[in-house]
């Protein structure tokens, strides 16, 4: 579930704690059933609740999708067999490129982002670097980790692996 689902989900949550509450008030008399009876009155014909209640049955839906995983490709397909199938995670596959990536001398703050597609896939690095490092041989050797340990561990392809380099960490002596 991503940070946009997780976002929804609260203030759904809040939204569902309200209504709880309303109703627990409505049902101990706190609230009037009058007043209950006049503001359910209001909701025919009006366009306003009828859109409320579309947008609350979409993040229903949409909650129940991203809950069950049916929402992108979270999980690839390594192998299918008639005892079962192989899957591994995309999220697992993520942490463990940026633990091969973390393995090369002069890399450290890595994160990374994968694309997967039918027994390949394509990773993009976000990373910085130690000062005094070669940044052609570092790229090179964590290309070439990450292709020969995938394709070892997972028997998998990795296509194009992509490298950013957002910071080079500064020496204590340019503090100064």
């Amino acid at each position: 579930m991503g940070i946009t689902d997780r976002i929804i989900l609260t203030l759904y949550t809040f939204l569902m704690a309200v209504v709880a509450i309303l109703l627990i008030l409505g049902s101990l008399g706190v609230i009037p059933q009058d007043a209950t009876l006049a503001f359910i009155a209001t909701i025919p014909g009006s366009w306003e609740y009828a859109l409320i209640g579309i947008i609350l049955l979409g993040v229903s839906v949409r909650l129940l999708l991203a809950g069950i995983g049916a929402l992108g490709v979270n999980t690839l397909t390594l192998s299918e067999e008639e005892g079962g199938k192989l899957l591994v995670s995309k999220r697992a596959l993520e942490d463990y490129i940026g633990d091969i990536a973390q393995e090369v001398y002069g890399i450290y703050g890595v994160k990374v982002v994968v694309k997967m597609a039918d027994k390949a896939v394509d990773a993009r690095i976000n990373a910085s670097l130690e000062p005094g490092v070669n940044v052609y041989e570092v790229t090179h050797e964590v290309k070439t980790n990450i292709k020969e340990t995938i394709k070892k561990v997972l028997g998998m392809e990795v296509g194009d692996i992509e490298l950013f380099f957002k910071q080079i960490k500064e020496t204590k002596q340019g503090k100064a």
